[in-house]
């Protein structure tokens, strides 16, 4: 094991993990046996042409105003394109509710995501965890809680079967007593490909507050900054991928310390929120660099929250961003470390090993155990060497922001 640099923070990634300020009650996990009518939406394959090249995306159908009634859409079915590598889907509605995509079934009968899958027992632990334990103990781990938005990324890794064809998805909803009703918009985003991507291109969206002496002008030449985006920039080049397109905008110093954001339904006030919904670039991944996020928990520092796992597509939402606490270190190799491991996060990735609940990722050949800290995705910061698996470049080049190859 490499060894780590004197100072190690524990990075709380608040938006997998988080814990209602009051648990689900016991019988939320049953709250949703009635079995809804399908609701056919289907999606228009034809949007995609057919000659997609290696790393073309394919378009995004929309589904606007979708009714959610005691906490559950209707199925929404969308057949998926040939050469379809990946879905991204992402639920968009009131700021105040949690939201989960609960449901990905294939008419097949292939089950990625359920509220009750086969073979897994939920404890009082999982409902602790999350409102929605079943999703997130999927074979298609489906993080929550989110409150505004819902992601998905399918497949999001190797050990399920994912294939075009007709697929059903549901949304579900939580409001502060618990299932509401209510709506929201979904986007389901097809990336196609003949063949699986090996190089690519993700662009950079930089936003400063002032922290750390930051500014639009100044940061292109700072040579802090430089550094930290070049150790950022390592972690993907390892993979074939290129951070590229940067672009650098200032935003009010009132955002140089934010929140933490939402811990559960009910509370739409969240300054993270409000920061990242400045985000208006429909291309790659916003960075927002801030002083603290919140006040720290267990004698920790946030150093770094992503707006999901995956964070959505569209612009301007309560999401669309990942933030990085500039003073959780002077050093600059670790400051990478952070914008590289959400920037991981907002691509679809989760922790190798979680720090409460024994979870680990779904992955076959990341480390497991509290001392496998040379991955990325490990949850803490180091300026030390640290990479990413085959596996988790795999997840990566999945998910729609990873832009066509180098080369092209």
């Amino acid at each position: 094991m490499r060894a780590h640099s004197s100072k190690l923070s524990i990075i709380f990634v608040f938006f997998i993990l988080g814990c209602l300020d009051e648990s689900p009650a016991e019988g939320v996990i049953t709250l949703f046996d009635a079995m809804p009518s399908i609701h056919t939406m289907d999606g228009d394959a034809s949007l995609v042409p057919p000659d997609a090249g290696p790393s073309d995306l394919g378009d995004s159908v929309h589904f606007d105003d979708i009714e959610i009634t005691a906490g559950r859409s209707e199925f929404i079915r969308v057949n998926i394109p040939p050469n379809t590598l990946s879905l991204h889907i992402d639920a968009v509605g009131d700021p105040s509710v949690v939201y989960a995509i609960s449901h990905l079934e294939s008419e097949d009968g292939d089950v990625l995501v359920s509220e009750m899958p086969d073979g897994v027992t939920i404890t009082n632990q999982d409902r602790q965890l999350s409102p929605f334990p079943g999703p997130f103990k999927s074979p298609n781990r489906s993080a929550s809680p989110n409150t505004g938005v819902a992601t998905l990324l399918a497949p999001n890794n190797l050990n399920v079967n994912f294939y075009p064809g007709p697929w059903l998805i549901r949304v579900s909803a939580m409001g502060a007593f618990g299932a509401i009703n209510t709506t929201t918009n979904l986007r389901v985003t097809y990336k196609r490909a003949r063949d699986p991507q090996i190089n690519g291109r993700i662009p950079l969206h930089f936003f400063f507050t002032g922290a750390n002496g930051w500014t639009a002008q100044s940061a292109a030449n700072d040579p802090t900054f430089q550094a930290a985006v070049n150790r950022m920039a390592s972690f993907y080049a390892a993979i074939g991928i290129e951070l590229t397109s940067f672009t650098f905008d200032d935003i009010p110093s009132s955002y140089r310390q934010v929140d933490i954001g939402p811990l559960g339904p009910g509370r739409p006030d969240s300054s993270l929120h409000a920061m990242f919904s400045l985000n208006t670039y429909e291309t790659g991944v916003a960075l927002f660099f801030v002083d603290r996020i919140g006040m720290g928990q267990n004698g920790g520092i946030v150093g770094g929250i992503s707006g999901g796992t995956p964070g959505p597509l569209r612009p301007g939402t309560v999401r669309s961003g990942v933030a990085v606490a500039t003073l959780l270190s002077s050093s600059p190799g670790e400051l990478g470390h952070v914008m590289a491991h959400e920037t991981g996060h907002y691509l679809g990735l989760f922790h190798t090993q979680e720090t409460v609940g024994g979870i680990v990722d779904q992955l076959n050949d990341t480390p497991t155990g509290f001392f496998s800290s040379d991955n990325l995705m490990f949850p803490t910061v180091t300026s030390a060497p640290a990479s990413l698996s085959d596996e988790q470049a795999w997840v990566i080049y999945r998910n729609p922001v990873v832009e066509g190859g180098v080369d092209d």
